[in-house]
C-alpha cells in the first residue's frame, strides 16, 4: 500500500480543477468550479471542485474527497492505482517500497489475463471445444455473448493451463497464489480448473481476477468451481459484469442485482445489459457502495424460492442503512431468469418484467398474503409477524404506516391495535440483523487449522535450488530465519537438507549438484528412504527455476515470512481458544496487532 505521506505530496501537488475537468464540463462560481456530478444521475451541476481546499463535493449525493479518490472512483480502480496514474502526469516517481504490492498486483493481473486467453483459445481450437460450443450454443450463449464475456473452456488434462503459462513466463508460485494451479502430495503441479466451462471475474476497472469454471457433461463433481479470494480477489467485494454492464447502468440509471452468471446472460439475451451478479455471497457493504457509485435505483432480481425470498429479505435490510428502498421482481413458480428465458421465450420475458417490477416491500406483502388464511387466528398472527418484520427493516415511517394500514385491511384487525402490536413487537422480536448476529455468537468458534499452502512448499524447492546454486543466497536465508526456520511437520525434508547444507557451508565455498545428491543419499540412508534422493533430482530437472533471478528469490522469502507469521498467529489463537487464559489472549492480540497497518485517515 502506497503511503500516506506520498499521496499527500500527489495532493497537494495536482490540481484537481484540471483532472476534474478532463472529464466533467466545469464552470466557474466564484472561488469554485461547478459541473454535472458523475457518480450519480446529476441533471442540474451540484458538484463544486475548489483547488485551493484541493476537495470535490456534490451537494445532492454528498461524494466527496480529493483528487485521488475523484480519479479511483471515477474510473473504478483502486486509490492505489489512482495515486500511480496521478503521479506520472506530475513527474513523481512512486519509490520501489510504495509501489512493489502494485506490482505484484500487475504480474498477479499478468497471469489472470494470460489464463483467460488461454482457455478462450482452447474453446475455440480443440476437439473438447466443439463439445462444449455445441453446450453453449444449446444454452442460448452465441459468439457475441461468447466474446464480451471471453468464456473459454479449461482442458481435461491435467497440466495444460500451467504449461501453457510457463511457457508466458508466468511464475508459478504466482499461479499457486491466484489459485489456477495446485501442487499434488509429491509437490507435482496440476490444473485447479479441469474440463469446466470458464467464465472471467473482472474488478471494476476490468482486470481479471478469477473464474467461475462450470461442468458440461455429466458428472458427480459440484457444478461451480470459482477462485479462492487472494491479494487481487475478494468475493465480497465483486460483483459479476459490474465493469462490463457499467455504461448501460449509467445510462439507464438502474442496476439488476441477479444470483449467478446465467441469469445475468440470460438478462443479456433479452437485451437487458445492466444486470449483475453476486459471487455466491450476501450482499455486502463493499457491493452497495460500488453500486451506488453509479446509480441508486436497484432492482432485486432473486429466485421465488424460500433462499431467494431470504435473499431480497435481508438485502432490503442492508439497503435500509443506506436509505435506498430498492424494488424487485419475483419470477413465478420459482423459476429463475434463465429457466423462464428458456421456457417461455425472450418476449415474455421482457413482458413480464415490465410488468411485475415493483417495490421490493410490495412483493414481500404479496408473497406472505399469499399464504395468509382470512379468519384462521394462527394464519393471521404468522402473517402479521412477517410483515412487522420487514416493514421493521424499511427504517421508513411512510413504509411502516403503508403497510400496516394495508395489514388492517387485509385482516380486518383495527389499525391502531396492529400499531400497538407493532410497537411490542420492537421490543420482543430481533430485527433480521439481530436474529443473524444472534446466531452467529452461538456458533463456537472453531480451531484453525494450519495447514501449510502449496505455494509455501513451491516456494521452498525453488529456494533450495537458489541455495545450492549460491552460498550467499544460503546465509541471507539462514541469517533471515536462522532457528526460526522450522514451520511444520510436513516441510521436515526441506530442513533436514537446509540443515546439512549448513555444516556443509562452514568449510566450503561452492556446492554443486553431485555434493547435494551426496547430502541426499547420506539422508535416505539414514532414514532408509529414496525421498531424499527423489527431491533432490525434483530439484534439479526443474526447468522452471532461474537461479540468478533475485526477484524470485525474495518472492520465496517473502512466502515463507508470511507462512511463519500466519503460523505464529494461528499457534497463539488456538492456545488461547483452548485456555481462555488473559496472558495467552494478550500474546495473540498483541502478534496480531503488529501485523496490521494503521494508515491516518484521510480528509
Amino acid at each position: 500500500m502506497i503511503s500516506w505521506q506520498v499521496k499527500q505530496q500527489i495532493i497537494d501537488q495536482t490540481n484537481i480543477v484540471e483532472v476534474v475537468g478532463e472529464v466533467v464540463q466545469l464552470s466557474k462560481k466564484g472561488s469554485s468550479y461547478f459541473g454535472l456530478c458523475p457518480f450519480h444521475n446529476d441533471r442540474h451541476p451540484s458538484m463544486s471542485v475548489n483547488q485551493e481546499k484541493k476537495m470535490f463535493n456534490c451537494f445532492s449525493c454528498n461524494t466527496k474527497g480529493n483528487v485521488i479518490y475523484f480519479w479511483s472512483r471515477f474510473n473504478h480502480i483502486s486509490e492505489d492505482q489512482a495515486t500511480i496514474q496521478l503521479a506520472k502526469r506530475i513527474g513523481i516517481e512512486i519509490s520501489e517500497s510504495d509501489n512493489k504490492e502494485a506490482i505484484k498486483n500487475e504480474r498477479l493481473y499478468k497471469v489472470m489475463n494470460e489464463a483467460s486467453n488461454f482457455y478462450q483459445f482452447y474453446l475455440n481450437n480443440s476437439e473438447e471445444g466443439l463439445v462444449a460450443l455445441d453446450y453453449l450454443k444449446a444454452r442460448g450463449i452465441d459468439e457475441k455473448i461468447r466474446n464480451e464475456l471471453k468464456i473459454g473452456l479449461a482442458s481435461s488434462e491435467r497440466d495444460y493451463l500451467n504449461k501453457a503459462l510457463n511457457q508466458k513466463n508466468c511464475s508459478e508460485l504466482d499461479q499457486i497464489e491466484v489459485g489456477l494451479v495446485k501442487l499434488d502430495d509429491k509437490n507435482n503441479t496440476y490444473d485447479t480448473f479441469r474440463e469446466r466451462i470458464m467464465f472471467p471475474i473482472t474488478n471494476p476497472s476490468g482486470q481479471i481476477v478469477g473464474f467461475s469454471g462450470r461442468i458440461y457433461t455429466k458428472s458427480d463433481q459440484a457444478k461451480y468451481i470459482n477462485s479462492v479470494d487472494n491479494a487481487i480477489f475478494h468475493k465480497g467485494q465483486i460483483l459479476y459484469h459490474f465493469h462490463e454492464a457499467l455504461d448501460a447502468i449509467k445510462k439507464n440509471d438502474k442496476i439488476f442485482l441477479l444470483e449467478g452468471f446465467m441469469d445475468v446472460i440470460a438478462c443479456m439475451k433479452a437485451g437487458i445489459n445492466y444486470g449483475v451478479a453476486t459471487m455466491g455471497t450476501a450482499l455486502t457493504s463493499e457491493h452497495i457502495k460500488l453500486i451506488l457509485s453509479a446509480t441508486k435505483n436497484i432492482v432485486l432480481f432473486f429466485d421465488g424460492d424460500g433462499a431467494g425470498i431470504n435473499a431480497m429479505k435481508k438485502s432490503c435490510g442492508i439497503l435500509a442503512g443506506y436509505g435506498i428502498l430498492p424494488k424487485a421482481i419475483v419470477l413465478p413458480n420459482n423459476l429463475d431468469p434463465d429457466e423462464y428465458v428458456k421456457n417461455f421465450g425472450v418476449e415474455k420475458f421482457l413482458k413480464y418484467i415490465t410488468e411485475n417490477e415493483k417495490s421490493a416491500y410490495q412483493w414481500l406483502y404479496d408473497l406472505a398474503l399469499k399464504n395468509y388464511i382470512k379468519g384462521d387466528l394462527e394464519s393471521t398472527e404468522k402473517f402479521k409477524k412477517e410483515v412487522f418484520n420487514f416493514i421493521r427493516i424499511s427504517k421508513q415511517n411512510t413504509i411502516i404506516e403503508h403497510f400496516i394500514r394495508k395489514l388492517s385491511t387485509d385482516t380486518d384487525i383495527s389499525y391502531d391495535i396492529l400499531v400497538k402490536d407493532f410497537g411490542k413487537s420492537i421490543y420482543t422480536t430481533p430485527s433480521i440483523e439481530e436474529s443473524f448476529e444472534i446466531e452467529q455468537k452461538k456458533i463456537k468458534k472453531p480451531v484453525r487449522n494450519n495447514k501449510i499452502k502449496p505455494k509455501v512448499v513451491r516456494a521452498y524447492q525453488i529456494i533450495l535450488r537458489h541455495m545450492i546454486e549460491s552460498k550467499e543466497q544460503f546465509l541471507i536465508f539462514n541469517d533471515k530465519f536462522s532457528d526460526t526456520f522450522y514451520l511444520d511437520n510436513s516441510l521436515i525434508i526441506y530442513f533436514e537438507f537446509i540443515k546439512k547444507m549448513a555444516l556443509f557451508y562452514v568449510d566450503q565455498e561452492v556446492m554443486d549438484h553431485d555434493d547435494f545428491l551426496e547430502i541426499a543419499k547420506k539422508l535416505d540412508e539414514a532414514n532408509g528412504v529414496t525421498k531424499y534422493t527423489d527431491l533432490a533430482k525434483t530439484i534439479f530437472e526443474d526447468s522452471l527455476v532461474n537461479p540468478k533471478d533475485l526477484v524470485e528469490f525474495e518472492q520465496c522469502m517473502k512466502t515463507i515470512m508470511e507462512c511463519q507469521t500466519d503460523l505464529s498467529r494461528i499457534r497463539l489463537y488456538n492456545k488461547a481458544l483452548e485456555t481462555n487464559d488473559i496472558d495467552d489472549i494478550r500474546n495473540f492480540e498483541n502478534v496480531r496487532k503488529d501485523h496490521v497497518k494503521i494508515l491516518p485517515r484521510e480528509e
